[in-house]
């Protein structure tokens, strides 16, 4: 990965990923773990609740946990942002109004913050989905575009549909038909594309932003102008 800064030998950093301007309240923070926890922990303050809680945990959760407040507390200004989770897994501030999501996936962790209520995802690349498309896409995202790559297309599904689950953080979607995503030949090339929730009676429109980074899918889903229908959204032009 090329870093945008280097804050010594061991450490690579990608501070922030360019937005289009439609989510230009959305920061997102990008972060290799190469570093030992002695080397975060001296600059992470924590509470006596979360220094307890980070003491009972282990192996690479640890380094999820401290990683995670340690950008909260570098980005963040004002109060030291504490966070915690819903009973669904999904994670607020208590103490501060930006809305946050946090993904992770082997030695990369993904943080971003905003006004409003959105969702973050990172994902390998791994030739293995290749098995799982059935379980995960509707007929129409089964159809791979030509000269796309299928291993990277069906990892951008699955990212961009985990970035759409996270966003309410209520769960119990089903991925093949309470979640879609569309991506055209061209918006694909431009790294964008636009992403529907339905729960009950209420449909949801988003727009998806994504980027391939070091063998890595990362996606963003973000609220999107309100259409009244299905049909009226997938013909919205972003550009």
């Amino acid at each position: 990965m090329m870093p945008f800064g280097q804050f010594n030998d061991s450490f690579q950093f990608m501070p922030n990923i360019l937005i289009p301007s439609l989510t230009n309240d959305l920061n997102l923070y990008l972060w290799e773990i190469n570093e030992p926890l002695e080397w975060f922990e001296p600059q992470v303050k924590l509470t006596s609740d979360e220094d307890l809680e980070y003491s009972s945990i282990l192996g690479k959760r640890k380094f999820e946990y401290i990683v995670q407040r340690f950008l909260l507390q570098k980005y963040l200004s004002g109060a030291n942002p504490l966070m915690k989770k819903t009973s669904n897994g999904k994670p607020f501030l208590i103490n501060h109004n930006k809305k946050i999501s946090i993904s992770h996936s082997k030695n990369m962790l993904l943080l971003s913050t905003a006004s409003l209520d959105h969702g973050v995802d990172l994902e390998w690349i791994d030739k293995r989905i290749l098995r799982l498309t059935s379980k995960f896409c509707s007929i129409e995202e089964m159809k791979v575009p030509e000269g796309i790559d299928p291993v990277i297309w069906f990892t951008l599904i699955w990212s961009s549909k985990e970035s759409l689950y996270k966003v309410d953080g209520l769960g119990q979607l089903e991925f093949r038909t309470q979640i879609a995503v569309t991506f055209t030949a061209e918006s694909f090339k431009q790294g964008w594309g636009r992403g529907i929730v339905e729960r009950g009676d209420t449909i949801l429109f988003f727009k998806i932003n994504f980027s391939i980074i070091n063998g890595f899918v990362v996606s963003w889903a973000y609220p999107a102008i309100i259409a009244k229908d299905r049909n009226a959204y997938i013909e919205t032009d972003f550009n």
